[in-house]
Order: structure tokens, then C-alpha cells, then sequence
């Protein structure tokens, strides 16, 4: 009940720590977001040639400050994304941080529990719409198909801080057990195949990232690598190792930004036989996205993205020769023009349009066959959320 009283205080507009005599120690904060979606061909986050409303976000997440270096936070989710997630609940992250050194702006410390991954410069915070570049992020780098592999860990995260003038390294390493769900499995396997997969050992990675002048500018790598065993129906159970690398920069100025990543991930398939065993390869990826603010409230983007299951092979025809399927499910190219209306602090809405070439980063589990997926579409999204 007094996590419900705070809540509803909250979005009226009064602050915890305003009726809380912790002081402010206790946080409590959420988020509603409601999107429809339009294609002209294929289905993307419901059944969206006929306009799906079925992207919904629903989040509250609460966090303790036990002392100045040690806090407690959770987060539960519920997100429906068309077939590949249903609205359950979900526990986001659920996470203890414990700053073992500081010293002015330098800190070393560590996280345990459920926490998110560190990928990119978006992965952490993907989930509220107003900390995302965009309706959809960028799937040339954060497939929402494989979402919840790439999101969290169970396990451990170090992390360390160092500031001197305007320069500031931050790393973060990663250890942890990865959630595998049925999205992944028939991602990464043919679904006519019923795969089941769980990892083997632990993922493995992290981030080092380097800001000037508080964030003017931004460059980070990140990595993490998993081993993931797999039984099918029809082949020996084998295993797939896959190892994933993202670069990122950005460059803030005024009323304008510039944000530039690259990801490659390096599949390896073993124990299947056959075909499958020779199916290795590197998949790549970028997107480049220009912002402007036009005003206080308004502000408009521009994003070019560019998806590849072969890096050697752009348009993907030699890979369509080697497994079977047309070339356009092996690549895509989308052009995406967006507006951003931010209404209050804490209301938001954003509208897009993108035109897409290939189909590489559609759900098998809301689409038909490959071959029957359309290669030329056009994608419209309005979305609206409110958070506090």
C-alpha cells in the first residue's frame, strides 16, 4: 500500500521525498507507452497491414539509496510487441550497486543481481521511449527479435569512472547468465526445426567509454560473447557461439546531434551437420541519425540504417544461392524521417515514416514463410508516452 500511495502521488505531480520521511532515499518512477503501427506489406509488432495497436510499454521501477555508495533498484515490465512478446509481466532488472572507491568525480564498484547490459549507447536504456532514438531503435544494431538476449544478465557487472578536466573514461565488464526465450531460438534456427536452446557457461563482455566536454562528444566499443546449446527435431543437437562488437560515436552541439554505430556478430554453428555447420558467418550493421531541435518542444530526425547477414555479401544473392531463400531476407535498408513533440516533462509523442529494402530483421514468429515476406514496404508509427 505505501508503494501504491507514492506511485499515485507521483503522478500527480508530487515527488516521493516530498511525503517520504526516508528523506528522498526512496525513488519510485514509471512509465506508460502506447504505439500504433502501419506497414503496406509484412508484419511488424502485431498484425500491421491492417494497423496494429499491439506496442504497448508498461514499467515502474523503485530504487533505496542505503547509504551514499550503495543503492537497491527493480524494475518490473510488462511489453507487448506483437507475437514476440505477450504483455506478461516481467522482472526488468532487480539490481544491487555498491561503490567500493570514490574519490571526487573517480569511482570503482560493482553490481550484482539482475542488471543491463551495457551495449552500444542505448541498450541500457531502450526501454523508456524518452531515452530511445526513435519510436523503434535502430534494428541495424539492437534487433527487438533477440531483444531480451541482448538486454540483461544475471550475474555480475564491475564498473569504474575517471574524470580528469573535460575528459572522462568509463569501463564497464560484464559476467552473467543471458535469459533465452523463444524469439531467440528461432532466430537463430529455422522454427520448422521446434529448436531449444540454453547457454553454455557464462556472456561475457563489457564497455569502455570515452566522453568529452560532459557528453559533447562520445565514443565507445563494446562486446559480448555466449555459447548457446541447441536440440531440434531433426538434427544432432549442436551448439552456436556467437560473438558481438559495437562501435558508437556521437556528437552534440547546440540543437543538433550526430550519432554513428556499427555492430558486427560473428555466428558459429557446430555439431549440426550438413548445411547448418557451414552457415557461419559475420553479420553486420549501421545506422547513422541526425537530430535537430526546432524549438524547446519539437524536434526532428533523420536516420539511414543498413543491415547485412553476410558483410561480404551487401545485397545478400550469394547467400540466397548457399541456403535456399531469396536475397532480401538477408539484408535491409530503411529510411526512416521522424518528429518528437515533447507535450509536458513528462508526456511525450513521436510520429515516423521509414521505407524499407529486405526483411533481414523481421520476427519469424509474425511472419510467414521467408520467400512469402515482401521486400519493398513502408513502415508509419505514432506513438505516445508519459512517464514520471
Amino acid at each position: 500500500m505505501r508503494l501504491l500511495a507514492l506511485l499515485l502521488l507521483s503522478a500527480n505531480g508530487i515527488s516521493a521525498s516530498e511525503i517520504d520521511p526516508l528523506d528522498g532515499a526512496l525513488q519510485v518512477h514509471g512509465f506508460l507507452t502506447q504505439a500504433y503501427v502501419k506497414t503496406t506489406e509484412n508484419s511488424f509488432f502485431g498484425d500491421s497491414q491492417d494497423g496494429s495497436w499491439d506496442f504497448r510499454e508498461l514499467g515502474i521501477n523503485s530504487s533505496y539509496r542505503f547509504t551514499p555508495s550503495t543503492m537497491a533498484s527493480v524494475q518490473l515490465l510488462s511489453r507487448r510487441a506483437g507475437e514476440m512478446y505477450d504483455g506478461s509481466l516481467d522482472l526488468d532488472y532487480a539490481q544491487f550497486d555498491s561503490t567500493l572507491y570514490i574519490a571526487d568525480a573517480n569511482r570503482v564498484g560493482i553490481i550484482l543481481g539482475r542488471y543491463k547490459n551495457p551495449f552500444g549507447l542505448y541498450n541500457d536504456t531502450r526501454d523508456v521511449a524518452a531515452t530511445r532514438p526513435g519510436i523503434f531503435m535502430p534494428q541495424a544494431i539492437y534487433w527487438d527479435r533477440v531483444r531480451n538476449m541482448v538486454l540483461s544478465n544475471d550475474g555480475a557487472q564491475l564498473f569504474g569512472d575517471m574524470q580528469v578536466d573535460e575528459h572522462r573514461i568509463s569501463i564497464r565488464l560484464i559476467g552473467g547468465k543471458t535469459p533465452i526465450d523463444e524469439n531467440v531460438e528461432k532466430s537463430y534456427l529455422n522454427p520448422l526445426l521446434d529448436p531449444e536452446m540454453e547457454q553454455d557457461g557464462l556472456t561475457l563482455g563489457g564497455r569502455l567509454l570515452y566522453e568529452w566536454d560532459g557528453g559533447r562528444f562520445n565514443l565507445a566499443y563494446s562486446s559480448a560473447h555466449l555459447t548457446l546449446d541447441a536440440e531440434t527435431s531433426l538434427l544432432p543437437d549442436g551448439e552456436v557461439e556467437i560473438d558481438y562488437q559495437v562501435l558508437s560515436a556521437q556528437y552534440n552541439s547546440g540543437s543538433w546531434s550526430l550519432t554513428l554505430e556499427y555492430m558486427q556478430e560473428l555466428l558459429n554453428y557446430s555439431g549440426f551437420g550438413g548445411l547448418m555447420d557451414a552457415g557461419d558467418t559475420t553479420l553486420d550493421g549501421y545506422y547513422l541519425q541526425g537530430t535537430y531541435r526546432l524549438r524547446d518542444d519539437l524536434e526532428l530526425f533523420a536516420r539511414y540504417e543498413e543491415s547485412h547477414y553476410d558483410k561480404e555479401d551487401k545485397r545478400g544473392e550469394k547467400t540466397a544461392q548457399r541456403l535456399g531463400f531469396e536475397a532480401h531476407n538477408f539484408y535491409s535498408r530503411v529510411s526512416t524521417l521522424g518528429l518528437l513533440w515533447e507535450v509536458t516533462e513528462g508526456l511525450i509523442v513521436r510520429s515516423e515514416f521509414s521505407q524499407v529494402d529486405g526483411t533481414i530483421f523481421l520476427s519469424n514468429l509474425e511472419n510467414p514463410p521467408p520467400d512469402d515476406r515482401s521486400r519493398n514496404w513502408n513502415l508509419f508509427s505514432l506513438l505516445v508516452s508519459y512517464s514520471f
